[in-house]
């Protein structure tokens, strides 16, 4: 991965559904195959209220606070738009986030404290000296990838999914900002506003780390329960690492 190490300005603006940063195209990977994939945008999925946890991926079952997902085009059409529709068009980055109770993560409090400033859609400010890299876990060498889609409408199936093994970690009172800091159109906190677990239809989720039978990632379920259990069927197969170059 290049350049999302880099200390930047960024924008970011309340969409009326999440908070969305604009990323610089700058900013890219390569995947094992060659493809190039340039950054465009990063949001966030989280739960709140009565939901314990709001991400779209699971590990075992078990449901994180939070899910980021960078947004990335295949280089080659130019733009996100020529390859928002094509089959090899897009790749999403996904980081997996759960709370530990007093453990602030100083790397998300310039990105907490802004979001008073984008309560209502619409409304944007800017992220002063953000770096993209620092709100990754330690470890982005280990991750699961499959064949997907996007988890919004249109929801199009031409999405190559990299979902990092390990986890960002942000204290309690971090996380409750988040879920209670933003509003949608109607006037309400944007909250739960994540997709369930969708059955697998055959893809295969491959891993680049030696895969162990107690650890699954499981699709964006027909159940908002925590613990949902993994469907047989599943097959995860050891794969190479994507270039961080």
């Amino acid at each position: 991965m290049v350049n999302y190490d880099e200390n930047l300005d960024l924008p970011v603006v309340n969409n009326g559904h999440t908070v969305e940063l604009t990323l610089p195209h700058t900013m890219h990977m390569t995947d094992s195959d060659g493809t190039v994939y340039a950054a465009e945008q990063m949001h966030c999925h989280w739960g709140g209220n009565s939901e314990i946890s709001g991400s779209e991926h699971t590990i075992d079952g078990i449901r994180s606070m939070m899910e980021i997902h960078i947004v990335h085009y295949n280089k080659k059409y130019g733009s996100y738009e020529e390859a928002k529709d094509k089959e090899d068009g897009l790749a999403v980055v996904a980081i997996l986030v759960k709370v530990k109770e007093y453990d602030e993560n100083t790397y998300y409090s310039t990105f907490i404290s802004e979001l008073k400033n984008i309560k209502y859609p619409g409304q944007t400010t800017t992220l002063k000296n953000i770096n993209i890299r620092n709100l990754m876990p330690e470890d982005i060498g280990q991750y699961y990838t499959y064949p997907g889609s996007l988890t919004t409408p249109p929801c199009t199936e031409n999405v190559k999914w990299f979902i990092f093994r390990d986890y960002v970690f942000i204290s309690k009172v971090q996380a409750v900002t988040i879920e209670n800091s933003v509003v949608d159109y109607n006037n309400k906190t944007i909250q739960n506003g994540y997709r369930h677990t969708q059955p697998l239809y055959n893809r295969t989720v491959e891993a680049n780390f030696q895969y162990s039978s107690g650890e699954c990632c499981r699709y964006p379920a027909h159940t908002k329960n925590q613990q949902e259990s993994i469907p047989h069927g599943w097959k995860v197969k050891k794969i190479k690492k994507v270039h961080h170059h």
